[in-house]
């Protein structure tokens, strides 16, 4: 019985109180689906039913982002069935959210662990690593160690591979131990870093005929994009396979009852307490099956092909760009470079093959209202300088704008899950719109006008601090001017109009209203950002648009303002950090957004010997890369020498050997 059990289809319930879209849950559900499961996510009821107990046996239960983020989390209710859920012989999979975010879900699911008499207990600090093997990732992961545990699938060897972002799990029996970390971890506590060397970081334990697996949600999705940056490093493909192969070996044991003797079965469970909790909990039962309307998302998703059309300029084959604001920052103020500063810019640019320069442009000293006199006028020197200096040069010059610059007082703020005031605009505020996106897009079309030789594109600057709550999430937005007009375009007013904001999320969550408030969301976005793009190309028609974004854009906000700007006559560009993308931009391309990307190439890894894994990675992997100025170049605007052993060769030449 045990192995026919093993060998047929079975049904994995994947719940995500982030509620991420399916394009960066991709690389989460695959190992699982390769493995023989089928795997569906419910998006938009991210809470354990009744139902689900008949119709799963696998459930993995993703952790949120709260108290640091806007999001929902695990409810009583989920933790009443996930009892339930383990005395019918069910596996489940905690995968919490760590490095700055979900300390609350980590609490309730301690709290849980402590109740089954599990002995395991997560950490609330990320594990960091002083011998990494990835330089050109910023974050040093130490790599994981797989323990053997049994036979097949995970009684075999391992050599140490990459997991992403994990916290210490503390395990009372060291049997109950899947996956180390290196003999080099470490943790930093108030008093300094602390060693963690061989450090649990996966883990499960037997609890009646049930199993429980712990492990971070950011090492289950590690083999592709998530909602924050990865951490993996790149041309090793040895080592993720080796982390494929973990993640694989893993879902098939979960499915091989027999193997689990081999963990240790909890014991000395207490009283589940739950108070008092670190930030808001549910209380609510459960309920007998999700509101009607909620559906399930089968994964993965399968993409679309992608092709370049025909006639695409040649600049578009090979995106090689430096990323760099065109002020220098004096006293907390934008001033133009010296003169000398620019030419050694401009010479990096040269002798290191780029043809592409964008970065932040300072379109808010241009205003005649905010602005001072001398403030326009050393933009408008600055400007000049760069069509100066650029325009006898190959490299042509995409002008940026980050939001966060603008010089308004935030108005209306945005509004999270519990209705908890977030410190940014609400994203269909009409200020944002009228003073921000087109104060600046304004400036810079008409700059690019101007200038219709040496400026390609405009560019949006969502470049944000990696830390949860930083940006748009599908934790928000509840606030009023977002709420009337899209309750009003779903037919809902009325009755909906009264309800506080506190309440707003809940409420439209168990009305089975939730997919449709986020679509609306971000179908208004798409329009005031196709708006905006129109209003552009009536100043310069043959202009390109293109986004930075801190890691790969898959929230109502980012997807709606790419679905706005997207044209089929040309695509999108994209800076971001991730290194496998053409699925992903396949994803993107089904829903209309036509795009290429470059991905971001970290100095240290030029000193590669794999150059022609590199090449792969940048022209075939991805449409090009983008470099940051404040890691290649120091403050006075000369060549930084690549950090570690690197040959003795500029930053530049190394560069300009790359495109050999």
């Amino acid at each position: 019985m045990l192995l026919l059990a093993a060998c047929q289809p079975q049904r994995l319930l994947l719940l995500d109180p982030a509620l991420s879209d399916p394009v960066v849950l991709q690389s989460t559900a695959r190992p699982w689906h390769d493995l023989g499961y089928t795997v569906e996510y419910r998006r938009f009821y991210p809470h354990l039913t009744r139902q689900d107990l008949k119709r799963y046996r696998t459930v993995i239960v993703l952790g949120g982002r709260e108290p640091e983020g806007p999001s929902d989390g695990l409810s009583a209710g989920d933790l009443a069935i996930l009892n339930e859920w383990l005395g019918r012989g069910g596996v489940v999979v905690l995968g919490y959210a760590g490095d700055g975010e979900g300390y609350l879900d980590r609490w309730i699911a301690n709290r849980w662990l402590e109740s089954l008499g599990a002995g395991l207990a997560i950490g609330d600090r990320v594990l960091e690593d002083t011998a990494t093997r990835r330089p050109a990732v910023a974050l040093a992961q130490p790599w994981a160690e797989a323990r053997r545990v049994g036979d097949e699938p995970l009684g075999s060897a391992f050599d140490p591979f990459p997991l992403d972002r994990n916290h210490v799990i503390l395990a009372r029996d060291r049997g109950a131990v899947l996956a180390t970390a290196s003999r080099q971890a470490f943790v930093r506590t108030p008093t300094g870093p602390a060693a963690r060397a061989g450090a649990a970081t996966v883990a499960a334990v037997r609890v009646g005929e049930g199993l429980v697996v712990v492990i971070s949600r950011h090492a289950l999705g590690a083999l592709g994009p998530q909602y924050r940056a990865t951490t993996m490093p790149p041309l090793q493909r040895d080592a993720s396979k080796r982390t494929r192969d973990f993640l694989m070996g893993l879902a098939r044991w979960t499915r091989r009852p027999a193997e689990w003797a081999h963990v240790p079965a909890a014991a000395h469970g207490v009283p589940l307490a739950l108070t008092p909790a670190p930030g808001p909990l549910e209380w609510q039962p459960p309920r007998l099956a999700p509101p009607e309307g909620v559906t399930v998302t089968p994964l993965p998703l399968q993409p679309v092909a992608l092709g370049r059309p025909p006639g695409s300029p040649a600049w578009l084959q090979g995106l090689r760009t430096l990323w760099s604001p065109l002020l220098a920052s004096r006293d907390g103020r934008g001033v133009p470079r010296p003169a000398a500063a620019f030419d050694s810019l401009v010479s990096f640019l040269d002798v290191g093959g780029l043809n592409l320069l964008a970065g932040d442009a300072d379109p808010w000293a241009s205003d005649t209202v905010r602005a001072r006199r001398d403030e326009r006028d050393l933009l408008r020197r600055a400007w000049s300088d760069a069509v100066t200096r650029l325009q006898p040069t190959s490299v042509a010059w995409i002008p940026a704008f980050d939001p966060r610059d603008a010089r308004i007082p935030l108005a209306d703020s945005s509004r999270g899950a519990r209705g908890e005031e977030i410190a940014t605009w609400c994203a269909l505020d009409s200020l944002l719109w009228k003073d921000i996106f087109s104060t600046a897009y304004g400036a810079l079309a008409r700059l690019a006008a101007e200038q219709r030789a040496l400026v390609i594109a405009l560019a949006l600057d969502q470049w944000h601090d990696a830390r949860a709550g930083a940006d748009y999430t599908m934790g928000q937005e509840f606030c009023d001017a977002a709420w009337r007009p899209t309750m009003a375009r779903l037919g809902r007013q009325g009755s909906f109009d009264s309800v506080p904001v506190s309440e707003r999320y809940g409420t439209l969550r168990e009305a089975g209203l939730l997919a449709q408030y986020y679509q609306a969301l971000e179908d208004q976005v798409a329009e005031r950002g196709a708006a905006l793009r129109d209003r552009v190309l009536k100043l310069r028609r043959d202009l390109y648009f293109a986004f930075r974004f801190s890691h790969a854009p898959a929230d109502w906000f980012s997807l709606g303002l790419l679905r706005g700007f997207a044209m089929p006559d040309r695509p999108l560009l994209l800076f971001t950090p991730e290194l496998s993308t053409r699925e992903l931009l396949g994803l993107y391309r089904s829903r209309g957004i036509n795009a290429v990307h470059a991905t971001e190439l970290a100095p240290a890894i030029l000193a590669t010997r794999d150059s022609a894994g590199l090449r792969q990675a940048l022209f075939k992997e991805n449409d090009g890369f983008w470099l940051d100025a404040d890691a290649a170049m120091p403050p006075g605007g000369g060549p930084r020498p690549p950090g570690g052993r690197l040959p003795a060769d500029s930053l530049a030449r190394l560069l300009r050997r790359l495109m050999r």
